[in-house]
């Protein structure tokens, strides 16, 4: 459905802008500082336009900063990016629409709706080819599932993330898909595994040169390296970390890194040291209103006063730790909580007290044993079926590979072939008085393979005919003028004139040689037909590129009206050879200082592309024959450029074997433009 800005919509644009500037926070991190700064920056701007996607893009970044902080921003930014993205057709701004109220639903741990519009931003991500925004998406939406404790479907969406993130060389995204893999072992308590894809996290960092990405990964390793009590490298990977969080002013993560300080004392019974280290790390989550941190530091207060002996103060914050962690989803932290409480009223002598924690922390115990049981093995399956998935598609690559070198077998077993059958047409004849009975039923098909092996020889006569006319000369007369060249019988004038004109011939024979090749392997193997749905517009560029030596020699301008993000079902070999012949013709034909013109438009049915130039035109009968298969005459350019003259008839080949047709208008001395067509791009139905 279109979206239409109406004076009730536009109302209902001010007032989400309104809404979110009451919701946003009144302290802010220094990223956010600097988003309010760009936005009100671009707003005083007498030319601002909240229409425009920079504008669109800032929202959504700010929607990202309040995720964790203020939700409701982040709700409300999100919808105002979402009616902008749908008013101006903004694409990939509806994607990160998507994105962020998935974010928001996941926070509220409604999984239909944060389900619902990860999927969309997905679904527009494949359709448009945005795949920074299905990276993202993947991320967020596995580690919602993981927080979930839907662990194998929170790894397959990371592995499916980590494989296009290594494809395009995403060297920001990989860490954290890799340490949000870690932190799920972590979960587990396989600290050695979570090491192995922390360090995965750690090189991928390095290289993108991003030091709060790093000390990210810093401070999750020191975490595993102190349960491991590997405490020299925890204390020498968060020492770090420390100063980049500090620098960055990102309070949350510092706090994480007082918390694993605290965790690496407690665990060498540094008792005092502990304490202070989970006092620092207490209160910024309480400033930050850091829930699930919060609880962690009471339960890590608990036991360092217990280390000191101090018990009152023990109980006080276990306590704290065991009714708020009863209120939330974390079931360790409770059985943490619980298993304190016991210890704590043992030593006070309250046995029957200590009795119902120790109970309570032993069926919490058993139940997160085998929950963590049956997450590893599904993990372990999830993997596993991952694998096979990649290794069943690297199979079939090679099993492609593996058909292409055959081709080249059976085009040599077709000559063998071919004399056997005349060694046997010429046996049969010899005897053909004792089998004439025999030689009567085979008639038939003694007459069809008479004609096979006649179109194959008259396909061979009309290559050699090409190859004797068109190649010849050329090469003959430049290997006469290196052979002058070599002798020294050629003055530097002489050399200046004819060596351009000769490399000129060479490349025209190279443009000859790429037509003829693939005239004869048509003509021979039949044309391979593989559909997929292809990008145009970068076919096009592609081209354009290609070709621009041969048009700037002759100071020739090509430029492209295409319209953006064309996709036709097609395949991409057969348009990419239509395209390039159909440009080289034009530069061909196009006198120096000219100007060449592509065009690409969709209309109901179908993608419309032309190559238009202002050179020479043709006649009625040049357009007449100029798509006949029999005419093989080759026309000298406007710089005296040669051709096979089977370039146009390998177009029309090619655009019919993908559905569409090709023709021509031109006028003398005005110049040709030449249309063909291509199907519009595949839409895949889903499954739902």
């Amino acid at each position: 459905m279109k979206f239409i800005l109406s004076p009730t919509n536009y109302k209902k644009c001010i007032l989400l802008v309104v809404l979110s500037l009451m919701l946003i926070p009144t302290s802010y991190s220094q990223s956010e500082k600097k988003l309010l700064k760009q936005i009100e920056e671009l707003k005083a701007q007498p030319e601002f336009n909240p229409e425009t996607p920079l504008y669109i893009d800032l929202l959504f970044d700010l929607a990202k900063e309040y995720t964790y902080k203020n939700k409701d921003s982040t709700y409300i930014l999100a919808n105002q990016g979402l009616a902008l993205s749908k008013l101006t057709k903004y694409k990939k701004g509806e994607g990160y629409a998507y994105l962020r109220l998935g974010d928001y639903y996941s926070q509220l741990m409604d999984k239909d709706n944060y389900k619902k519009y990860y999927d969309k931003a997905i679904e527009i991500a494949d359709n448009y080819d945005y795949e920074k925004l299905k990276l993202i998406v993947l991320n967020n939406y596995g580690t919602t599932l993981s927080i979930n404790g839907d662990v194998d479907e929170a790894l397959k969406y990371y592995l499916e993330g980590i494989e296009i993130g290594e494809k395009n060389k995403d060297n920001l995204m990989l860490p954290i898909l890799y340490d949000n893999i870690a932190i799920m072992y972590s979960g587990l308590k396989d600290y050695e595994t979570a090491l192995i894809f922390h360090e995965n996290s750690l090189r991928f960092s390095e290289k993108s040169k991003s030091a709060f990405t790093m000390a990210k990964t810093l401070s999750n390793m020191a975490f595993s390296y102190a349960y491991l009590h590997k405490f020299e490298n925890a204390e020498d990977v968060i020492k770090r970390a420390i100063p980049i969080f500090i620098e960055e002013d990102n309070m949350d993560w510092l706090s994480f890194c007082y918390e694993v300080k605290g965790i690496i004392a407690l665990e060498k019974k540094q008792f005092e040291d502990a304490l202070e280290w989970y006092m620092e790390s207490n209160l910024l989550c309480e400033d930050l209103d850091y829930f699930t941190g919060t609880i962690n530091t009471y339960n890590g207060l608990a036991e360092a006063y217990i280390g000191l002996g101090q018990i009152d103060s023990a109980e006080h914050y276990a306590l704290k730790a065991n009714k708020a962690a009863s209120t939330t989803h974390y079931p360790e932290i409770l059985m943490k909580s619980a298993k304190t409480l016991a210890d704590i009223n043992r030593m006070k002598g309250e046995f029957e007290v200590a009795l119902d924690y120790q109970d309570e922390y032993l069926e919490l115990a058993e139940k997160a044993d085998t929950e963590n049981f049956k997450k590893g093995l599904a993990m372990l399956r999830s993997y596993q079926k991952y694998e096979a998935q990649k290794k069943q598609i690297l199979d079939e690559k090679n099993r492609e590979l593996a058909s292409q070198q055959a081709l080249t077998y059976i085009a040599l077993s077709g000559l063998l072939l071919l004399i056997i059958m005349l060694v046997l047409i010429y046996r049969n004849f010899k005897i053909q008085g004792r089998f004439n009975g025999i030689l009567q039923k085979k008639q038939q098909i003694l007459v069809n393979r008479e004609l096979q092996l006649k179109e194959s020889n008259n396909t061979k006569d009309k290559l050699f005919s090409l190859i004797a006319h068109d190649l010849r000369g050329p090469i003959h007369s430049f290997h006469g003028l290196m052979e002058f060249y070599v002798r020294g019988q050629m003055t530097k004038e002489e050399t200046d004139k004819f060596l351009p004109v000769a490399l000129q011939d060479l490349s025209s024979i190279a443009d000859m040689l790429d037509n003829l090749l693939i005239w004869g392997k048509t003509q021979i193997n039949g044309t391979k037909h593989e559909p997929k749905n292809i990008n145009i517009n970068d076919l096009i560029e592609n081209n354009m590129r290609l070709l621009k030596p041969l048009a700037d020699k002759k100071s020739i301008q090509v430029k492209s009206n295409a319209e953006k993000n064309l996709v036709s079902y097609s395949d991409d070999a057969h348009v990419d050879i239509v395209l390039r012949n159909l440009i080289g013709n034009a530069i061909k034909f196009t006198h120096k200082k000219g100007e060449i013109t592509i065009d690409a438009m969709e209309d109901e049915s179908q993608l419309v592309l032309s190559v238009a130039d202002n050179g020479v035109g043709m006649s009625p009968e040049k357009k007449e024959n100029l798509f006949n298969k029999n005419n093989y005459e080759s026309t000298y350019g406007t710089n005296n450029e040669k051709g096979t003259g089977l370039g146009l008839f390998l177009c029309k080949e090619m655009v019919e074997m993908n559905g569409g047709r090709i023709w021509v208008k031109s006028v003398i001395d005005q110049g040709s433009t030449i249309y063909f067509t291509v199907p519009k791009k595949l839409k895949l139905r889903k499954a739902i």
